[in-house]
């Protein structure tokens, strides 16, 4: 009976620890309580009955100060061996800026993981300073990619703050990593991998130069990041504030983030996921699709553009025809010469119905799932704005209240290269042990079905044709095929936006991109040639 009741608290007690979450969770106390009864009647004398009557209460109580230290042992030993992580883990979290004292003066035992580029580039690791103090530092003027890590003053942010567990080694398992807890033995965490190109994102981190915009560029198979372009940025060392930094580096990084904020441009914005940009004529490729896709228009369908359109109050000016003259165009021609007028008619037949339709099956409305928060792209700002035929014909040549993200547009492109379909892009590619081995990979996913297989070979042809005919013919690249779209969106009484969209396919390689720049102007001269220069150089690469 003793030797079974002994048995049976082992086993109790393992599987009270493979079902609960902690020491709290009211399964285990109900299983510590059995265990309790289980060790009493193993340690029960087994000449109780002899014993002298005046010294039962004596044993008794022996007994049960035996039994409770047992019990409060265990739970000692399953805070300090098993459930360490998830205490230190509650106590604070540094994806909400709760800084914990406690937990990071134990994670500055370990070495924090680095964050590397594609090509093995390091854009951040950890090091010591003369005074014994481990600090994060970032290499590169493309280091902002990492965010930042300061957990002596602002916490983290970006990749830093989203892979937080990877990179501090909390997230690794195993018993080497258990191990290491319980002895306090240094360790190490894991390395973040990025899928950018550090030489596609250099030469688009120059082609926009100090101008305010963004450019993205995806593979358009696998949903990889290759080039994540913000412009202006910000220097991440001068954030990074370590814990026990002296004084003045405090208060030098409290300066540096008041200087950021004050600077009207947002350099803290990481703009290819967090600007929203009017899109202009790009939109004029969700508008096609919809027209498209409804069965309302083909390539050849022709409409009348005489140079001005009257809708209720308002007046559309075209400023686009390629030869005034002319006053019929194709679709397929209305697309590549961005005529306004045309694509207001065809809004004007959809109806707002089937033009919301299409933005949201394209992804407007909705977070785009990725390693970073996206801003979801919006249709329009008030509920009532597309009641109006004025409004509808404005969404529909890309002005009105639209509101778009560079991710947004460049997914737009994958999807008519991919025959509809949208891929789930990423940043981070995988995550390596200290010495190099492979603990996690991204695996290629879809993300939604946006438009059909004909749909989107029919916008494939006016892509194509808009960069073979059309005003996006300085896109051309000898022996690559190029689609693309140009815009340019008015904002106010300020310089336009400059966009481009496109896609290029060369031996089996098919990437897409997406530049804005703001206040740019002219989108053929301003950000075409930024997209193509990245297009050529990521297939030309190959």
């Amino acid at each position: 009976m003793q030797a079974a009741a002994i048995i049976a608290s082992i086993f109790l007690i393992a599987y009270g620890v493979l079902i609960t979450d902690d020491r709290a969770d009211p399964r285990w106390l109900g299983l510590l309580v059995v265990i309790g009864g289980l060790w009493g009647i193993a340690l029960w004398p087994s000449g109780a009955a002899e014993l002298v009557r005046s010294a039962r209460p004596l044993v008794h109580l022996a007994l049960v100060f035996a039994v409770g230290f047992a019990l409060v042992t265990i739970q000692v030993l399953r805070a300090q061996l098993l459930d360490r992580d998830r205490i230190f883990a509650r106590a604070s979290d540094p994806a909400v800026g709760v800084v914990d004292v406690r937990r990071y003066v134990a994670e500055r035992q370990v070495e924090r993981g680095r964050i590397l580029l594609s090509d093995g580039t390091v854009i951040a690791r950890d090091d010591t300073d003369r005074y014994g103090i481990r600090h994060r530092v970032y290499e590169g003027p493309i280091a902002y990619l990492a965010g930042y890590y300061s957990p002596g003053l602002y916490g983290a942010a970006g990749i830093e703050r989203v892979f937080d567990h990877e990179l501090s080694g909390s997230s690794t398992s195993g018993w080497n990593s258990w191990l290491d807890g319980v002895l306090h033995r240094a360790r190490r965490g894991n390395d973040v991998v990025l899928s950018v190109d550090p030489q596609l994102q250099e030469l688009g981190q120059t082609m926009l130069g100090e101008r305010a915009g963004a450019a993205v560029l995806l593979d358009a198979d696998s949903g990889a990041v290759l080039a994540f372009v913000s412009s202006p940025t910000f220097d991440p060392n001068q954030l990074s504030v370590p814990l026990g930094a002296p004084a003045e580096d405090v208060e030098r990084a409290r300066a540096y983030l008041a200087m950021l904020e004050r600077d009207g441009r947002g350099p803290l914005l990481l703009r290819p996921i967090q600007g929203l940009y009017v899109p202009g004529s790009i939109f004029k490729t969700v508008t096609a699709a919809a027209a498209l896709q409804s069965g309302l228009a083909t390539l050849t369908s022709v409409y009348r553009d005489d140079g001005a359109l009257v809708v209720d109050s308002r007046v559309i000016i075209e400023q686009n025809r390629p030869d005034p003259t002319r006053v019929s165009f194709t679709l397929q021609e209305a697309y590549g010469y961005s005529l306004n007028v045309v694509f207001a008619q065809v809004g004007l037949e959809l109806g707002a119905q089937r033009l919301e339709e299409m933005a949201r099956a394209v992804g407007f409305e909705e977070s785009i799932p990725f390693d970073l928060r996206v801003a979801p792209s919006q249709i329009a700002q008030t509920p009532d704005f597309l009641t109006s035929r004025a409004g509808i014909a404005e969404t529909a040549f890309g002005q009105g209240q639209l509101l778009v993200t560079p991710l947004q547009m460049a997914l737009l492109a994958a999807a008519v290269v991919r025959d509809g379909s949208m891929p789930e892009p990423y940043l981070v590619r995988e995550v390596r042990s200290p010495n190099g081995g492979l603990i996690w990979s991204r695996q290629t996913k879809e993300w939604r079905r946006a438009f059909t297989r004909e749909t989107a070979a029919a916008l494939r042809d006016l892509m194509v044709w808009s960069v073979e005919y059309g005003y996006a013919r300085p896109a051309r690249i000898d022996g690559v095929t190029v689609g693309g779209k140009t815009g340019t969106a008015e904002v106010g009484d300020r310089a336009p936006h400059a966009w481009f969209i496109g896609f290029a396919e060369r031996a089996g390689k098919r990437v897409v991109v997406a530049v804005v720049v703001e206040h740019g102007g002219s989108g053929v001269q301003v950000a075409l040639p930024i997209g193509r220069a990245l297009l050529e150089a990521a297939v030309q690469g190959s």
